[in-house]
C-alpha cells in the first residue's frame, strides 16, 4: 500500500468564519505586465527536432562604396561585369522549455463550511501567479538574449556604454567594470533609439497607420517619472496649443493611452530587474523582488515585497524595436496511431485534478491545480531589443521646512 497523505501535508487554504454564513473574499493584486504582450508570437511545430535553428540573413556586402559608388557611361559597359555583390547568413539555434507547478493540495472536507468566495480566490491568485511568471520569463529572457546592451555611466561616450549590435552579439553582458552613476536621461534614451534605427536598422512599430512610427520603452515608475520631469516643459508647450499628443503625454505614459513622444512609447514595470552589483562573471547580481513567508501550521504561504529588492541600486530598462524575438508556443501533441496522450497543457493554464485511485484517494477528497507553461524564443533580430542598465536615485519628496517661528511644534 502507498503512503498515503498526512493532514499536514495539506493546505488549508479555506477561509471560515463560525459567526457568518456567507462572505466575500478579497481576491489577489496583481502586478502589471507590460511583456506579456510585447512579442509576436508563433507556433513551434511538433515532429521537427528537439533545436530548431533559425537563419538570420545578414546585410548584403557591397562590392562598391556607399559613400561614392561608381558609375560607368552605358557607352563603356559592353565587355564589364561590375563589381561583386556577396551575401551572408548566421544560424542562432533555440529549443522549446517548460516550467511545471502545482497549487496546494486540499481536503474537500476543510472547505464544507468555509466562505463561498474562499476557493475562487485561492483559484485567482494562482492564476495571477501564472501570468507574473509569463512576464518575468519574458522579461528575463530579453535580457539574457539580447544583443545590444546601454549603461549609464557619466563621462564616457555612447561607443564606450553601449555594446553588442549585431546577430552573433546574442547574449551579450552590459560594459565590463561600468556600473550606472545615475538615472537613464531622455537624451541618452533617445540617442540609443536613434543609434538602433539608424545604424543598425531597427524597424519601428506601427499603430495600424492611425499614428507615428515608435519604438517601445519600458522601465520603472520613478525613471518614467523622471523622464516626464525631463520633458515637462515641452509637453506643456504642447498643451497650450491644445496638441491631444501633449495632454496624453503629461498623464499617460503607456502604449495603451498615450501617443509616442519623439518616436517613443512608454510603459511601466512594477517589478522592474533590480540588482546590486556585476557578479564575478559579468552577469548583474538580481534580486528576486519578493520574499515567501511560510505558515508551518496550515502548510500555507504567501508573498511579501523583499526589501532588499526596494533599496537595490540598479535597475534595468528596455528599449524593443520591431522584430527582435518571436514567442513560440508548442503544437498540440496528443500522440499518433495507438498512442495517445490527453490534451497537454502548454500555455499557463491551470487545472484542477482530483482522480480517484484504489489507495489514498478512492473517494476522491483530495485535489490541487497544476499548470504548465512551455515556449521557445525564436531569435529574429536581437540587437534591435536593448536592456539599459541604470542607477536609482531616491525621490525628491519636495518637503521642506517652516519658517522659524511659524510651525505649531515652535
Amino acid at each position: 500500500m502507498a503512503d498515503c497523505l498526512t493532514p499536514s501535508q495539506l493546505s488549508d487554504i479555506a477561509q471560515k468564519d463560525t459567526n457568518r454564513l456567507v462572505a466575500a473574499v478579497a481576491k489577489s493584486l496583481a502586478a502589471n505586465s507590460p511583456f506579456v504582450d510585447l512579442l509576436d508570437g508563433g507556433t513551434f511545430a511538433s515532429g521537427v527536432s528537439d533545436t530548431v535553428r533559425s537563419s538570420i540573413q545578414q546585410q548584403a556586402a557591397p562590392g562598391d562604396s556607399l559613400a561614392l559608388p561608381v558609375f560607368t557611361p552605358s557607352t563603356e559597359l559592353c565587355g564589364t561585369n561590375g563589381s561583386q555583390e556577396k551575401t551572408d547568413a548566421i544560424d542562432l539555434t533555440y529549443q522549446l522549455e517548460g516550467k511545471r507547478g502545482k497549487g496546494p493540495r486540499v481536503c474537500v472536507k476543510q472547505g464544507y463550511a468555509a466562505f463561498k468566495t474562499s476557493y475562487t480566490a485561492a483559484e485567482d491568485s494562482l492564476k495571477k501567479l501564472i501570468v507574473q511568471y509569463i512576464n518575468s520569463d519574458i522579461r528575463a529572457q530579453l535580457y539574457l538574449r539580447s544583443g545590444s546592451k546601454f549603461s549609464a555611466v557619466a563621462g564616457y561616450n555612447f561607443e564606450d556604454l553601449f555594446v553588442g549590435g549585431t546577430e552573433a552579439d546574442t547574449g551579450i553582458e552590459f560594459a565590463a567594470g561600468l556600473l550606472p552613476t545615475g538615472p537613464m536621461s531622455f537624451k541618452a534614451l533617445h540617442a540609443l533609439t536613434r543609434y538602433v534605427k539608424e545604424a543598425l536598422f531597427g524597424e519601428f512599430f506601427t499603430d495600424g497607420g492611425k499614428g507615428m512610427p515608435f519604438a517601445k520603452v519600458i522601465a520603472g515608475s520613478d525613471q518614467v517619472e523622471l523622464w516626464r520631469n525631463e520633458l515637462n516643459p515641452q509637453l506643456t508647450a504642447l498643451t497650450t496649443g491644445r496638441y491631444k499628443l501633449g495632454e496624453e503625454g503629461l498623464t499617460g505614459y503607456s502604449f495603451e493611452t498615450s501617443p509616442a513622444f519623439r518616436g517613443l512609447a512608454f510603459a511601466v514595470d512594477q517589478r522592474p530587474l533590480r540588482a546590486t552589483g556585476f557578479n564575478v562573471d559579468g552577469t548583474l547580481a538580481l534580486v528576486n523582488p519578493v520574499l515567501v513567508i511560510s505558515n508551518a501550521t496550515k502548510n500555507t504561504a504567501y508573498a511579501k515585497i523583499n526589501p532588499a529588492w526596494l533599496s537595490a541600486p540598479y535597475e534595468v530598462g528596455f528599449l524593443v524595436f520591431q522584430g527582435s524575438f518571436k514567442r513560440e508556443v508548442p503544437e498540440r501533441f496528443v500522440g499518433e496511431g495507438t498512442f495517445k496522450w490527453a490534451p497537454q497543457l502548454h500555455m499557463g493554464e491551470l487545472e484542477f485534478t482530483n482522480i480517484r485511485d484504489n489507495d489514498c484517494n478512492i473517494f476522491q477528497d483530495f485535489g490541487q491545480h497544476i499548470y504548465q507553461i512551455e515556449r521557445a524564443y525564436r531569435p529574429l533580430r536581437p540587437q534591435h531589443e536593448v536592456p539599459f542598465l541604470y542607477a536609482r536615485c531616491r525621490a525628491d519628496l519636495g518637503l521642506g521646512e517652516c519658517a522659524s517661528g511659524t510651525d505649531f511644534a515652535s
